[in-house]
């Protein structure tokens, strides 16, 4: 089988895993929109160029994350705020026109995840691996999980 240790993947790995999730979650919201576009027409056209392209802005720094470019960290965390901010409009327009806030799955897809992105991508080592600002040294993190763990 496959022998390659991956415990040792650090938090940029684990960004860019959870970044791809929502790159596809993106494309199948992308698909449901141009369906809505072709079928209504008109109004649901320019959403639906706007989630293309946020599919591929995200699917595009998911490459960028993997390849370590340094302005790959910045713009996803700044895609990651953007899908936050758009969440709790959503959720403010839900809540006062509908009267209910998001569903649990919308929650977690929609605010959960990027936070925990951005999150992830904030850690110490993550701006280790990309060499940005004061935290260019390699900083060992398995202390934090040996602590919990003991």
């Amino acid at each position: 089988m496959n022998d390659i240790d991956h415990t040792h993947d650090g938090p940029v790995e684990v960004a860019a895993l959870l970044l791809f999730v929502q790159g596809a979650i993106a494309v199948t919201f992308a698909v449901e929109a141009v369906g809505a576009a072709i079928v209504f027409g008109g109004a649901p056209a320019f959403s639906a160029l706007l989630t293309v392209l946020g599919a591929v802005v995200t699917l595009v720094l998911v490459a960028r994350l993997r390849q370590r470019r340094r302005s790959a960290r910045r713009w996803a965390m700044a895609l990651q705020v953007g899908w936050i901010v758009v969440a709790a409009i959503d959720l403010v327009l839900a809540l006062v026109l509908a009267g209910r806030g998001l569903t649990p799955t919308g929650f977690v897809v929609r605010m959960l995840l990027p936070g925990a992105i951005f999150w992830l991508l904030r850690r110490p080592a993550a701006r280790a691996e990309f060499g940005a600002g004061e935290a260019a040294d390699p900083v060992d993190e398995s202390w934090e999980i040996e602590e919990v763990w003991a």
